[in-house]
């Protein structure tokens, strides 16, 4: 008996040393062209800008509204927001880099300012002309550094998560998430399981909601394509420099069109209120809607009350119409 428990427990850590090899060999990465099948149906297409394949989807017809997704998620976290809004606005999203289906980058960079570069020759290449801009998370980053250098293209701002502090430092983390956090910065670091990707949406929302299967798979999919895990840590390690090393939130004093900064209450990432983002916008009014029991991820949370409260700040300011 003890030669049979000795042998199972031999096969056992043999099977187990096996598929860790297999995973840290990248065998359990998602495959790029099955992927891209799934999720870049039409409307989806493909924009090469300085090397880069840009995944892009324009949909709708009326004034031009670009969408910027948030972190380790891609231009699908606006589904929900683009089908309530394309009835009478044309929406141009993409999956700025490093995420989503978009494509390595061969000058090897990846921050802010690089995505906000990319954008800018997509805008050019499409002919956009003036356009709102809505964005999210790190997206609103990229929007900001943006209108920084093409204002003139940008008619209107709408931002929900608002990073122009550094995020909170000392938030509360589900220890769960702590504890997978270390074993895959040190034994796995270039994948990440569906429960990760679940207990991330979990503790970035309130309680009570409970994300779907088709985001988490979305998550895990799209971060799971070889070689994603390692440009999003270059572009989050530029970012994190960017905010030990400079004041990003002044960039906020160089819009002048007008804002919509919609509040979530209950996002713990950003974890300050409102106030302090407000006053950063010292040439333009900034119109506030608070979502007292929202988190990290609104157009999910409340998509009907989050597009209704878009749409009407999009009627209001009057955005152009293409020519």
């Amino acid at each position: 008996m003890r030669r049979v428990v000795g042998y199972g427990a031999l096969l056992g850590g043999a099977a187990l040393l096996g598929t860790y090899g297999t995973m840290r060999a990248g065998l359990w990465n998602t495959d790029y062209a099955t992927v891209r099948a799934k999720y870049a149906g039409a409307p989806s297409k493909f924009v090469t800008i300085d090397g880069v394949p840009l995944h892009v989807r324009d949909e709708g017809q009326g004034p031009v509204v670009v969408m910027l997704h948030g972190s380790i998620v891609n231009l699908h976290e606006w589904d929900m927001v683009a089908d309530r809004l394309k009835g009478r606005y044309r929406i141009v999203r993409l999956d700025w880099s490093p995420y989503g289906l978009t494509g390595p980058d061969p000058s090897g960079i990846y921050s802010t300012a690089r995505a906000a570069q990319l954008l800018a020759g997509l805008v050019d290449r499409m002919k956009l002309g003036k356009f709102a801009l809505v964005s999210t998370s790190n997206g609103a980053n990229v929007a900001l550094e943006y209108n920084a250098h093409h204002p003139e293209h940008v008619a209107a701002m709408a931002f929900s998560i608002l990073p122009l502090e550094r995020p909170s430092q000392t938030r509360k983390v589900d220890w769960r998430i702590k504890w997978m956090q270390s074993f895959h910065k040190t034994l796995l670091p270039d994948y990440h399981s569906h429960l990760w990707y679940r207990l991330i949406l979990k503790d970035t929302t309130p309680p009570g909601f409970e994300p779907t299967d088709a985001m988490v798979d979305m998550m895990y999919d799209m971060n799971n394509l070889p070689g994603a895990v390692a440009r999003q840590k270059a572009y989050i390690d530029s970012n994190t420099k960017l905010f030990k090393t400079s004041d990003v939130g002044a960039i906020a004093e160089k819009v002048t069109a007008p804002v919509l900064l919609q509040w979530c209450g209950y996002d713990t990432v950003i974890s300050q209120g409102p106030e302090a983002s407000i006053k950063r916008f010292t040439h333009t009014k900034v119109d506030l809607v608070r979502y007292p029991n929202t988190g990290h991820f609104p157009m999910w949370e409340e998509p009907d009350r989050f597009a209704a409260d878009l749409g009407k700040f999009l009627d209001r300011v009057s955005v152009p119409a293409p020519i």
